[in-house]
Parts: structure tokens; C-alpha cells; sequence
């Protein structure tokens, strides 16, 4: 398996409520994903690690965003987890 293995429905999610784009936090990912937080983190920490968000700091807290890179990867993988 490679290092880039498909994206599971969680992940999706997540790249799918930041890919409008803006700073979202973990609780906001999580309501607009309507995942649970700990779905949410893990999905974030997955996709974190792949390079496909990344981590902005506002109000000292820590808050995600999409890369170009997380941007391709939902045009391209994503769609296999589309309803």
C-alpha cells in the first residue's frame, strides 16, 4: 500500500468543510462534518500528517485549513466517497 492510501469517509468530510475555505476549528469541522469530535481529531491528525491541512493559530488556539495539495486530493479521491 502506498503512503498516500485512500481517504476514509471521515476524511472526506473534513477536507470537504474546509475546502470553501477559511480557519475552522476541531468543534466547527466537527458540526459542519456532523462528525464526532473524535472522529474529527483523528480525521484531522490523518490529514494533518499527509500535508493536506494545516494547522493556523487564531486566538491561541489551534484552528485547520486546506492545502492546495488536500484541495487536489478531494477533486481527485474524494469523489469515490461521495454519496
Amino acid at each position: 500500500m502506498t503512503t498516500m492510501s485512500r481517504l476514509n469517509q471521515a476524511q472526506v468530510a473534513v477536507l470537504a468543510s474546509l475546502a470553501p475555505g477559511g480557519v475552522l476549528s476541531v468543534a466547527a469541522i466537527a458540526q459542519s462534518a456532523e462528525l464526532t469530535l473524535c472522529r474529527t481529531r483523528n480525521a484531522v491528525s490523518k490529514l494533518n500528517s499527509r500535508g493536506l491541512i494545516m494547522a493556523r493559530r487564531w486566538g491561541g488556539r489551534a484552528s485547520w485549513q486546506i492545502t492546495d495539495r488536500g484541495r487536489r486530493t478531494l477533486a481527485t479521491r474524494g469523489r469515490y466517497h461521495q454519496p
